[in-house]
Order: structure tokens, then sequence, then C-alpha cells
């Protein structure tokens, strides 16, 4: 169009619609590094994490492309080529079940690093507290996974060892700790230690002290297992091959009398046997409770059976006064500062005690101000709730009530079902917990239930959230 003095001037340029600007800024891929190159195209096209190409955004002022956060993808390029650097990155992924498994699949260079046991130590070691994976059902032999899709590990992944004799229906859960669980048989007259994850698992026989004290009577059994490696900054977990402790316990003579005798796996003997007089049973419903250096027990009524390795002694500690509830009302607790706690059920209010030494230096129990009240944070309906698990490492009870199993965790006081049914059900619940990782794991089995992550989103979003070597 023609203007003043014979000048042409440009037409007027059309708005253009927002898809077309967003095409305009779509991330484009450097020409230049389009064609993989290296290594990378050897393997099929499968890029080695230094190999991955830049990428470029059009500038929408300009036209004209740029790359934006270049200094920051050079520098993530040159940590993914050094292995050290990459496993500093690897090592803080969540200890959950997924993790490394999902990433794993990515190339054979994370596979050789994350399988590496030196790594899986590391991994262990930086996170320190393993997750908790679920519960074992005492008298249904069976185990109820607690974490959701992708991490929920089905219950079919642990089954419980089997005989070679007809006696393996006999075995009995007694306790899980420290990635190990404890069953006893009694027909057999053995302790098992069994590692759920991999099946491996150690047979001792029953203390001949106490086989021969109570054969052929009638007596309740209970059991527990700990770590016993004293290494300097040994995290538990895959602890088959560490050293560890055995207790067994049984009470005897009319339930007026509880016999323990411990088991070194180091010495590979029993120790003596220690008793202490009680006034009732010990409680079915409840695992052992490990607080400091003692292993503790619900007696049936409320009052707590207490083994110290340190004093070597057993001993009975009396619950609270003016506490007259039923046993699925007690809980034993290992409390924020590591002492003892009891949770008693009121209704629908939990009480929290813990014991404490007055200005006089005498040790009571002292009620704490903190109550958890259970209406409105449970399904309506739950009138009747009783305590049948917790899990010392993550404060975490279980309850059951005519819905199922429910965990509380005490410290959020987020509550989860994890098992529905239409009765209420006393069966005991172990918590299991460790680190699902890719040492002590089918990996193949574990891809073909959960999809690999892919390369670029892993890495851009570590990147994005600025969190790669935090």
């Amino acid at each position: 169009m023609s203007g003043a003095a014979g000048e042409l001037t440009a037409p007027p340029r059309r708005r253009r619609s927002g898809r077309a600007q967003r095409e305009e800024t779509a991330p484009l891929l450097d020409p230049a590094a389009e064609a993989p190159q290296g290594r990378g195209a050897e393997r099929g096209g499968l890029l080695d994490p230094a190999e991955v190409p830049q990428l470029q955004w059009a500038d929408p002022i300009s036209s004209s492309p740029r790359v934006y956060g270049r200094k920051q993808w050079r520098a993530v390029c040159k940590v993914l080529g050094n292995d050290n650097l990459l496993a500093e990155i690897l090592v803080r992924l969540p200890p959950k079940p997924s993790s490394l498994p999902r990433a794993s699949a990515v190339c054979k260079r994370w596979r050789g690093i994350l399988s590496d046991p030196e790594f899986l130590k590391r991994f262990r070691k930086h996170h320190r507290k393993p997750p908790l994976l679920g519960f074992f059902e005492g008298y249904a032999n069976r185990f109820a996974p607690v974490m959701d899709s992708p991490d929920r590990i089905t219950a079919s992944c642990f089954s419980m060892p089997k005989s070679s004799t007809r006696y393996n229906d006999h075995r009995e859960y007694m306790g899980c700790r420290h990635g190990l669980a404890v069953l006893v048989n009694k027909q057999e007259r053995k302790t098992f230690v069994w590692d759920p994850l991999t099946g491996r698992q150690h047979s001792v026989d029953f203390p001949p002290g106490l086989d021969d004290a109570f054969a052929g009577n009638f007596c309740m059994w209970r059991g527990a297992v700990l770590c016993a490696d004293a290494e300097d900054g040994h995290v538990h977990g895959d602890c088959f091959s560490s050293p560890f402790k055995l207790v067994l316990l049984c009470c005897g003579g009319y339930n007026t009398q509880a016999f323990c005798s411990v088991y070194d796996s180091v010495s590979g003997v029993w120790g003596g046997v220690f008793s202490t007089a009680i006034s009732r049973t010990i409680s079915l419903l409840r695992p052992s409770i490990l607080v400091g250096d003692a292993l503790c027990w619900l007696i049936s009524g409320g009052d707590i059976l207490v083994f110290d390795f340190k004093c070597q002694s057993l001993d009975v500690i009396e619950k609270p006064a003016f506490c007259y509830v039923t046993d699925g009302c007690f809980q034993i607790l290992r409390m924020e500062g590591g002492g003892l706690g009891l949770a008693v059920l009121l209704d629908l209010t939990i009480q929290l005690w813990e014991r404490k030494s007055n200005s006089d230096g005498v040790v009571g129990w002292v009620l704490l101000k903190k109550t958890i009240p259970l209406e409105g944070m449970v399904p309506r309906g739950m009138n009747s709730v009783r305590f049948v698990g917790y899990d010392e490492d993550t404060n975490v009870i279980v309850l059951t009530s005519m819905t199922g199993n429910f965990t509380l965790q005490l410290d959020s006081m987020q509550i989860k079902h994890i098992v529905k049914r239409n009765n209420i059900c006393y069966d005991p619940f172990y918590p299991y917990t460790n680190f699902y990782t890719a040492g002590n794991t089918s990996l193949s089995t574990l891809h073909e239930q959960k999809s690999p992550i892919s390369f670029f989103s892993l890495r851009f979003n570590a990147v994005a959230s600025g969190t790669l070597l935090r």
C-alpha cells in the first residue's frame, strides 16, 4: 500500500492465535544433536546420561533460538557422566520399594551402580530409618501391606518358610525387628529366625533348660529377635548375615512364673535362664517392644514384663493406677525421647502415659496432657475399637474394629484403612520394616509390576526443583 511521498508501508501484522504462539515457543531439539552419536548409537539409540542432547526454545520476541539454563544443563551432564557424583544423586532417592528398581531401568550403567552392595549400604546409611512395608497377621500367617501403588508389596512376596516335617502348620509368628522375623514351632521344639525378603532362615533348638523343665507341660511361648551388629554406623536392614540375639520367653506353673533365655548367634549357645513372678499370663495379642536396652511384653491386665539386656534381669512394671480396662485397650509404646510409654484406650479416646522420674529420683507413671480422640477420625460405627499391634520405629498403632484394621500414626494423627472386613478380628499384627532394594529383591519381577521412569523426566525434574545434591 502506498503512503506519502510514494513510500511503501508494510501491511498490518495479523494477530497470531494462541496455538501458533505455543507452536513457536515449543521446545526443539538442537538439529546438530538429533542423530545419536557415540556409545548411545551403538545401543540402538539408548543414550548414556552424559550424551543426552540439550534443549532449545524459540524466543517469542526475537524469534531466534535461545538456550535457557545452558549452564545448568552442562553442569548436569558433567555430574551424570561421573559415577561417583551420580551415586551421590541416586543415594538420595526416597527409600520406597519402587525407587531403586525403577531407576535401574534407565540404563545398564545405572543398574550397575544401584545393584552394587557398597551403594546399597550407603543408601541404607543415608536414610537410616527403613520404611514400614506392612504387617504380618499372626494367626492368619499372611502379610498385610500398608503402602500404596507403586510401592505396595503384595502378600505373595512373603510366604512362610516350609518345614520338612509334618509340623509346618504349627509355626507361629512371634515378631519382626530389624528386617528379621522370629517364628516358633512348639511341636518341633525349634525357633526360626527368618528373612522374609530372601527366604533364608536360621533354625535354633529350644534352650535345654527351658525345654526340659516344661516338656509335656502346658506353656505359653513368646519370642523376639534383634540385630546385634556393633559396627559403628550400622543401619538395620539386610541384617540376616549380621550377628543377632534371640530371646525365648515362656510362662509356666499355672502362669505364675515367667522364664526367659537369650541365644547369641556369635557363640551359638543359649545363656542362663532368668525368671520372675507374674500375676497373669503374657498377652498373646502383642509383640515385644524394644525400648532402649530392654524388651517389653504386655501382661494380661496391663502390667509389663521387662527383660533388660544391660542389667541381665527380668522384672515386672505395674500398670498406672486406676486403669481398669481389657487387654485390647493397652499398648506399650516407645516414647519420643526413647522412654517407656503406655497407651490406654478408654471408649474412643487414647490416653498416653510415660515412665518418668520425679524430683526425688523416683520413677513412676505420668499421665501426659496429650490425648487422642478417635471420634471423628475413624468411620462411624466403630464403637468397638481395640489395639492389635504397634511399630516402635514409625510410632504406628494398629486398631481393629467391625470394619477391619486401621493404622494410626501417633505423631501426624494420620489414619489409614489397611484391611477391610465385616467383623472384628483380634489377630496380632507384627510390623515389618525394611529397605526393599535392588540388592535383595528380583529386579525383573519389580520391573514387570512397575513402569520404569524415563531418564528425561528424572533429570529435568531434578534440575527444575533444584534438589540435585541437596
